[in-house]
């Protein structure tokens, strides 16, 4: 439940307090609904979007209703989970 309320925090900017669709929330698998979803309205520059409709249908409703790509949210499901202090090595510089 911590990793869905930070990314909303800090991916989605929203309160997930003050999110109408928080209890709805904790019935979504993170890394294979919630996250790829969204990552990928966002990379599609939909940056406003109410979580209800991103969580009311299976993927490829989802894929239709939002007019994005079926495979991309294959991908992005499928995506090496990578620990959190594998991500801090992004940051080193490599000079």
């Amino acid at each position: 439940m911590e990793a869905k309320a930070q990314y909303m925090r800090e991916r989605l900017n929203k309160k997930p307090a003050k999110e109408p669709t928080f209890p709805l929330l904790l019935q979504f698998n993170y890394s294979q609904v919630i996250r790829p979803r969204c990552d990928l309205l966002l990379h599609n520059k939909v940056n406003e979007f109410d979580l209800a409709e991103v969580l009311r249908y299976n993927d490829f409703e989802f894929c239709k209703k939002f007019n994005l790509n079926y495979p991309d949210i294959e991908k992005l499901k499928q995506r090496r989970i990578v620990d959190e202090k594998d991500q801090m090595w992004v940051y080193v510089p490599t000079n």
